[in-house]
């Protein structure tokens, strides 16, 4: 089966060289990188590059850049990786599409990956006083407060995950780090709602929802081998802003919810209700630890944490998909530049 390779980029040349230049190591000399990147200035260096295509997206949109390369590819699979990502291993690359030879209800498969820094840019967000992860009364309080962990490799409403299989095996989401995907299950029944909330700043947990629509298109599984590095060392422009990355958090966690209702064909009233419920709670536990130890920071949570609940009361779900058309245009534009 013919493999290519997509990378949505857009402010990290040098790791997206070096990874290029991993993949060009091992991958089938048939095999295409397409390069998508919504960065200010022109990458030249893949400009002229044999076996990689370089594509200047006019959106700063990473679930977009990735449906360009999907349109771009003629391959049978796509291999997704994030511009911040490095191979371990180019030995284990190709082996890892084995399972999609045998396997033929087979959608996509989930990769294993870990951060290189321990240090990150989201780990500098401060902890609950309230609750520790060995609190014994935990589990109880989660579920009381609508962040029931769901059972393994499961997607829960919220875009709340059940842990991966330790030992690999079916799931229902992914991490969009590092993912491949037979290209005739992508982006099928797919709501390009989730890029206008990109594209206004307001998206995230993509790789949660792509994931469900793959796993409801054919079997998801997923690979517990360490094969990638993560390597976000405090450069995260999700939370260089404490306040807008609060709002835009609790903001998309009801567009998981309700697009996962819409898959599944339930009623979205319960969608509903489960986010005030569990954004209820959210606000009240925030509330408390500003209280407790006030600083900037804290209240910037609760302040965005707040906004973006404001702003999901006025959110319009787009039940009938209407927003394919306008960007597969996009798409089309950048394409054909």
């Amino acid at each position: 089966m013919l493999i290519d390779v997509v990378i949505a980029t857009y402010r990290r040349p040098e790791k997206v060289a070096a990874l290029v230049t991993q993949l060009l190591a091992c991958l089938h000399p048939s095999s295409t990188i397409i390069v998508v990147d919504s960065s200010d200035e022109i990458n030249s260096a893949f400009m002229d590059q044999h076996r990689v295509k370089y594509i200047r997206s006019t959106h700063k949109n990473q679930p977009y850049q990735r449906y360009v390369g999907y349109l771009i590819s003629s391959a049978d699979l796509l291999l997704y990786l994030d511009d911040d990502m490095e191979i371990i291993d180019s030995n284990l690359i190709l082996p890892l599409f084995a399972p999609f030879e045998t396997e033929t209800d087979l959608a996509g498969i989930a990769f294993h990956f870990t951060d290189k820094h321990v240090h990150s840019s989201l780990s500098k967000m401060p902890n609950s006083i309230f609750f520790s992860q060995k609190q014994q009364y935990k589990k109880i309080i989660n579920w009381f407060t609508g962040y029931k962990i769901p059972a393994t490799g499961k997607l829960g409403l919220c875009g709340i995950r059940g842990p991966q299989p330790k030992e690999g095996g079916i799931t229902e989401w992914l991490s969009g780090g590092a993912f491949a995907a037979q290209k005739k299950y992508l982006f099928k029944n797919f709501n390009f709602q989730l890029l206008d909330l990109f594209e206004e700043k307001m998206g995230m947990g993509e790789d949660a929802i792509i994931g469900y629509g793959l796993s409801k298109q054919g079997k998801l599984i997923y690979n517990p081998n360490l094969l990638f590095y993560h390597n976000d060392q405090a450069d995260s422009t999700y939370s260089t802003n404490t306040f807008h990355f609060s709002k835009r958090i609790i903001f998309s966690r009801l567009f998981l919810s309700l697009e996962k209702t819409r898959l599944d064909g339930e009623n979205y009233f319960r969608a509903w209700m489960h986010y005030y419920w569990y954004t209820g709670w959210r606000l009240m536990g925030m509330l408390g630890n500003y209280l407790c130890r006030p600083n900037m920071q804290r209240k910037e949570i609760l302040t965005g944490t707040w906004i973006g609940c404001k702003m999901a009361s006025h959110f319009t779900f787009d039940v009938a998909l209407s927003r394919t058309q306008y960007w597969m245009n996009e798409a089309k534009k950048n394409i054909e530049c």
